[in-house]
């Protein structure tokens, strides 16, 4: 008579093994997805999400209030122009760029700086 073999405890081993593979192959994966956090500066534009920055936006904000104008022009992250306003406080909002009253509020600042951020 032949020896019979514990195929259930073999079978029990197999699986721990490949679990414990794809777990290794997981834990790799991210850390490289994660950035690192030993003190150095992580390059933001890097980490960037490839959607609009701007989901709600304001059609009316007085001038004077405004400090500094960013535009991000459309691409692939994003099919629209975009206009963040930051105010005097250091508040950032988000202009509707087709909105009559910012297209004007543009023209004239562009017309009086000359230049927008």
């Amino acid at each position: 008579m032949s020896p019979k073999l514990n195929t259930t405890s073999f079978g029990t081993s197999a699986r721990r093994f490949c679990v414990l593979q794809v777990l290794l192959l997981l834990s790799l994966l991210l850390t490289m997805l994660v950035p690192s956090t030993s003190g150095q500066m992580v390059d933001s534009e890097m980490y960037a999400e490839l959607r609009c920055t701007c989901l709600k936006t304001m059609s009316r904000i007085h001038p004077s209030s405004i400090s500094k104008l960013e535009v991000i022009r459309e691409g692939v992250h994003c099919s629209k122009m975009e206009l963040i306003a930051t105010m005097k406080d250091g508040k950032k909002i988000c202009l509707n760029t087709e909105a009559p009253r910012i297209k004007k509020m543009l023209q004239k600042m562009l017309k009086h700086d000359g230049s927008v951020v």
